[in-house]
């Protein structure tokens, strides 16, 4: 069965990438400030999309930009108190979907899936 992060998001008023995305920068910004490309990194992604996608969640109100102090071209992601409001239930909805990723996979399996992940990660570097 194909189970997708979307379905777990789809009554929320955010796309599945939009709720990820406010998950990583409510979390990252806990340990201080964040950034565009923090999450291009995050997610992978060029910094165009990071754009559109960062303006759609500030035109909705979820996050603003302020000036970093060091340097005013940059600009920190700061979730707003409609995003915190949220943060309860976007963490919910991925708990479920990853939990529905690993049902049925025995322990063992799901050490040697890790172990595999790590190599693979290391190749990449």
């Amino acid at each position: 069965m194909n189970v997708r992060f979307a379905a777990y998001s789809e009554d929320l008023p955010l796309t599945s990438i939009q709720a990820l995305t406010l998950e990583y920068i409510m979390l990252r910004v806990e340990q201080g400030d964040v950034f565009p490309k923090d999450v291009e990194g995050f997610l992978s992604i060029r910094n165009s999309s990071v754009v559109s996608l960062l303006n759609n969640l500030e035109r909705d109100g979820y996050i603003c930009r302020k000036a970093a102090d060091f340097d005013g071209r940059y600009s920190r992601l700061i979730p707003t108190g409609k995003a915190l409001a949220m943060r309860e239930e976007i963490s919910k909805r991925i708990d479920q979907y990853m939990m529905a990723l690993f049902v049925d996979i025995p322990e063992d399996e799901l050490r040697i899936l890790e172990s595999v992940l790590e190599k693979i990660e290391q190749n990449a570097r």
